[in-house]
């Protein structure tokens, strides 16, 4: 006799629901990169923090500024990508994908001329500045050059 396993017992079952991927989450408004040009970004200031200072690909910035830089890149993409909580800076927290873009680069530029953020280093604000800059444009640089 053939064992009636647990999911069997009392009746028909539904039919089974096809599987389907998770919807690609919506990216913040005003941010024009792809979710893979913002992926590549972050991957490409990981893989910069392993190399000496003056090998980043990164003109803008002085080898004494290239790690706060690029930790400024990574927490940025990280948040447009809704992949960290807390918004660059302000470290305030907002409910992706809704997120203020154009706010966290006035507080890069505060942070930068001593406005406001006085405790955050000037290349860290310029990094989130960048960041920002290119991603809600087709025609800014790239933080790290390619």
């Amino acid at each position: 006799m053939a064992e009636t396993s647990w999911w069997n017992r009392g009746g028909p079952q539904p039919p089974a629901q096809p599987t389907q991927a998770p919807a690609a989450q919506d990216l913040p408004p005003r941010v024009v990169r792809s979710r893979s040009e913002l992926e590549k970004l972050r991957d490409d200031a990981l893989a910069s923090q392993a190399l000496p200072p003056g090998d980043a690909r990164m003109i803008w910035v002085s080898p004494d500024g290239v790690a706060s830089a690029l930790e400024a890149i990574i927490h940025t993409t990280r948040w447009l990508l809704g992949e960290r909580e807390q918004a660059p800076i302000s470290r305030e927290l907002y409910a992706y994908p809704d997120l203020p873009v154009p706010l966290i680069r006035t507080h890069a530029e505060d942070a930068i001329f001593g406005y406001k953020w006085t405790d955050t280093s000037e290349w860290y604000a310029g990094g989130v500045k960048r960041t920002v800059q290119w991603a809600t444009s087709a025609d800014e640089e790239r933080p790290i050059f390619e």
